[in-house]
């Protein structure tokens, strides 16, 4: 089973990710704010799991 991850930026845009595991969506979820900017949220779900919220970036340029 693939879990899809959807994530929609403010402005409506939004791009979906296939993962492969429960665990590798975790692991997304918790490693990505690292790659956004600090100033920088995305709105993440991933109806299988029923998981939804906001990404807010932690990344210093």
């Amino acid at each position: 089973m693939t879990y899809t991850i959807t994530l929609e930026t403010f402005n409506g845009s939004t791009k979906k990710i296939a993962l492969a595991s429960r665990g590798a969506v975790a692991q997304f979820i918790s490693q990505y704010p690292t790659q956004l900017p600090v100033g920088v949220s995305v709105k993440v779900s991933c109806d299988a799991l029923g998981v939804s919220g906001t990404l807010r970036g932690k990344a210093v340029l």
